[in-house]
């Protein structure tokens, strides 16, 4: 016994489709006349304005309540603070020409323009950095005027030092542009700086733990959070030579910490507007005698009495190595 389906021919059954997607006797399209569709395109019409509307008074709330110019949550009521790890910065590092690697590698004799081993790489990429974070605010107030903005979050931060007055090293050693930051030398300049938190401030001295070590690689007293950088392992200790810290306002290099001091450019306050730059206070730390043909894990640490160090979660450090290359080696292969 067979169904009715099955006695249809392929022509009926594409006749019986045609006749779905257009009745002529009943003038339907789909199933429906003019005015069903009618009805449920002004069903549907006003269902999405409506769901548009209320996404957007949702979001209109959010945006209330919201800080404009700093997270809702931060430094101790944020997920940073928590009961074993305490908020604490960790370090950043420039030259960084490539976010995803932490090499830094010349080659002394490379003159090859898109190499990524030529020292003006390095150079290029320190002076977009110091460009971009340092030199913004002299065509802040000229913009300003052009485009007539103005707010009293910017005004308030235009009286926050660390967003009117520009940070400046003023004996960088080797650490100029004009000198290539010492990296056509070999003895590469590396910018040193503390990641950003808003509302925290540093405290001079020296954390509980640091104190139990009895090892402080920055003698004397400190004017400020101390950074010091080293061989990450015994091998890297023997291979990174002789360092020279320039900090703000030493009249010359230190060969055992760079200073970051303590003013008014903390804390960190946000911002509300992109025309709000905040001069990052930052040290050099320069690499004399770094061996040649080595690889060197170099790890820099601040000291504070409430920078914490953790080499596990980042805290307090940052890490890069260095490779300086003198021999006709294959650079692809670090």
């Amino acid at each position: 016994m067979t169904s009715a389906d099955d006695s249809l021919t392929c022509g009926d059954k594409l006749r019986s489709l045609g006749q779905f997607i257009y009745n002529h006797e009943r003038k339907e399209v789909l199933g429906r006349d003019g005015e069903r569709w009618g009805k449920v395109a002004v069903f549907y019409f006003f269902f999405y304005v409506g769901l548009a509307g209320f996404f957007c008074a949702m979001l209109a709330v959010f945006m209330a309540v919201s800080p404009k110019d700093h997270p809702r949550y931060y430094t101790t009521s944020s997920r940073m603070q928590t009961r074993s790890n305490p908020v604490s910065p960790g370090l950043g590092f420039r030259p960084q020409p490539y976010t995803d690697n932490y090499l830094i590698g010349i080659d002394l004799k490379d003159t090859e323009i898109n190499s990524k081993w030529n020292p003006q790489l390095y150079t290029k990429s320190l002076k977009q950095y110091l460009t971009v974070t340092h030199s913004q605010n002299r065509n802040k107030t000229k913009n300003n005027a052009m485009s007539g903005y103005q707010s009293q979050e910017t005004d308030e931060h235009q009286s926050h030092e660390g967003y009117s007055t520009p940070f400046n090293i003023d004996t960088p050693g080797d650490c100029t542009p004009e000198k290539n930051y010492g990296y056509n030398d070999g003895k590469p300049c590396v910018l040193v700086k503390m990641n950003k938190i808003v509302n925290w401030i540093p405290e001079v001295g020296r954390t509980n733990e640091d104190n139990k070590e009895g090892k402080d690689p920055c003698p004397g007293p400190a004017e400020g959070i101390q950074i010091n950088c080293h061989g990450e392992y015994p091998a890297d200790q023997d291979s990174i030579g002789n360092l020279t810290y320039h900090s703000e306002g030493d009249k010359e290099g230190n060969s055992n910490c760079g200073t970051i001091r303590i003013s008014q450019r903390f804390p960190y306050r946000g911002k509300s507007s992109r025309l709000d730059i905040y001069h990052q206070p930052y040290i050099w730390v320069q690499f004399l005698t770094p061996k040649p043909n080595v690889l060197i894990n170099v790890l820099c640490r601040a000291y504070g009495a409430n920078i914490y160090y953790d080499k596990k979660q980042l805290r307090g450090l940052t890490r890069f190595q260095i490779y300086i290359k003198t021999l006709s080696t294959d650079k692809t292969s670090l």
